[in-house]
């Protein structure tokens, strides 16, 4: 029979986990610090084995690592659970928790935000922008709902689908030699440039970029840190065509002649499990805004 693990007991936790003591943890959660350390231990005897290297707390134990990221996730379920029910029962309609790309976060998300907001529901938002890697670890973990992202290969346990199939372009300052070209670009047009490698550009799995990237000499994990480096004139890089719409006038995005540089947007969820209302008409308006800005961002709709 499973064991039932205390709530209380992994607050506690994750509490000493991220202020780096009991005493820290019991005045943030409101507890003595006996209390902390009680609690702590009959979490220790219901797993039935040590979360910390010693007794200090100073450093989780292999089984204390694997804990922390259970207990975030059962925690942050817990608590948005909670507020879906009395959101509910105060005639509330519930939250939505999505997370973005960042490309998609300054395009086509304050669009579909808007339209529900002009909808009247009354509904809370909240959003955060982020890779995509991050964001199926968030949806997976229970921390957000409704992910927009890339998702590389099968994952049984999230529903995917597909919004809008988006080229990747080579970005350049303006003054750059291949900012007029009239041509989408070769590779062979690339070898020798000065390459600002970055996450999107890597999903792309392109032999081609894997030997840009492999010249590299610097990289840039957000779309405004890879603008900011190419307007900066310290080298070029290969973005997301959405990304183009909130650069500087001093940089350009030029197509690129593989078919193969593009990637497939769509949102994610939990696979079997039952959206809040929020998110359902949320996940409505991103596919509504999807198909009215096909013709402006340049991409193609799923």
């Amino acid at each position: 029979m499973t064991k039932t693990l205390s709530l209380t007991g992994m607050r506690s936790f994750v509490a000493v986990c991220e202020t780096g003591g009991v005493r820290a943890a019991a005045d943030q959660i409101g507890r003595t610090p006996s209390a902390v350390s009680m609690t702590l231990k009959q979490l220790e005897d219901d797993i039935g084995a040590p979360l910390f290297e010693s007794e200090r707390k100073g450093a989780l134990s292999p089984v204390g690592r694997i804990v922390l990221d259970e207990a975030r996730a059962m925690i942050a379920h817990y608590d948005r659970a909670c507020l879906a029910m009395t959101s509910y029962a105060a005639d509330r309609q519930g939250r939505c928790d999505v997370a973005s790309v960042p490309s998609v976060a300054v395009t086509l998300l304050p669009r579909a935000v808007a339209q529900l907001r002009s909808e009247g529901g009354n509904f809370d938002i909240h959003v955060r922008d982020s890779d995509s890697s991050a964001i199926v670890d968030a949806v997976e973990n229970g921390v957000v709902e409704v992910g927009l992202c890339v998702l590389a290969g099968k994952r049984p346990q999230l529903t995917f689908e597909p919004l809008f199939h988006e080229p990747l372009d080579f970005v350049c300052p303006v003054d750059h030699p291949l900012a007029k070209s009239k041509h989408p670009l070769k590779w062979s047009q690339l070898t020798r440039e000065s390459f600002i490698q970055n996450g999107a550009a890597e999903a792309l799995g392109i032999a081609e970029v894997e030997a840009l990237a492999a010249g590299s000499k610097l990289t840039a994990t957000n779309v405004s840190s890879n603008l900011a480096m190419v307007e900066a004139g310290l080298g070029v890089t290969i973005l997301p065509r959405l990304c183009r719409w909130k650069c500087s006038n001093d940089i350009r995005f030029v197509p690129l002649a593989d078919p193969r540089s593009s990637r497939t947007v769509g949102w994610i969820a939990k696979e079997g499990r039952s959206l809040q209302p929020a998110s359902l008409r949320f996940i409505e308006c991103i596919r509504e805004q999807t198909q009215a800005g096909e013709r402006e961002f340049g991409y193609a709709t799923a």
